[in-house]
């Protein structure tokens, strides 16, 4: 099950937030107990649909146009490289541990946060804070809000159906 919730104030990502900013978060209820935050993050985003990849490698080639990185869209990683410092796509993984798992990106027009934390044992919060530092960065934000929170949720969803989490 998935659901939108307020964002935990237990994240570490938490009071990162600037002036401008978006922030959301999903309640995700696992099929398997005892999972650690690395393995969620692995068995969500080690696996992006096929659609998912595609339309990240569409977002990347229109908005270099308008000043935006178009880094690596590929964010799978063997479970065992998920650790503090490594490349994950266009994100770095910033801390890993049992709880939860921060990556976060940065680039001229925005920084971004992504946040896998668990809540319970069979609870996990799936987090993004995304600081909006230039108009370009807003405009954009407000264009794909309606995609970011589909495209969330159906990959969490392919997660869930596929066993992985």
């Amino acid at each position: 099950m998935i659901s939108e919730i307020d964002f935990p104030t237990g994240t570490s990502v938490n009071g990162k937030e600037s002036e401008h900013f978006f922030r959301d978060s999903f309640l995700v209820r696992v099929s398997r107990e005892g999972l650690q935050a690395k393995q969620v993050y692995h068995g969500i985003f080690g696996y992006l649909p096929k659609s998912v990849r595609l339309a990240l490698k569409l977002r990347n080639s229109v908005m270099k146009w308008f000043g935006f990185s178009a880094s690596n869209t590929e964010m799978s990683l063997p479970l065992d490289d998920i650790k503090a410092g490594n490349k994950a796509g266009f994100l770095t993984i910033e801390q890993v541990s049992d709880k939860e798992v921060v990556c976060g990106a940065y680039e001229k027009n925005m920084d971004m946060w992504l946040s896998v934390m668990r809540l319970s044992d069979t609870e996990f919060a799936v987090s993004t804070l995304v600081n909006l530092k230039t108009r370009s960065g807003k405009l954009y934000m407000a264009a794909i809000k309606p995609f970011h929170k589909f495209v969330a949720t159906y990959s969490i969803k392919q997660a869930l159906i596929a066993g992985r989490i």
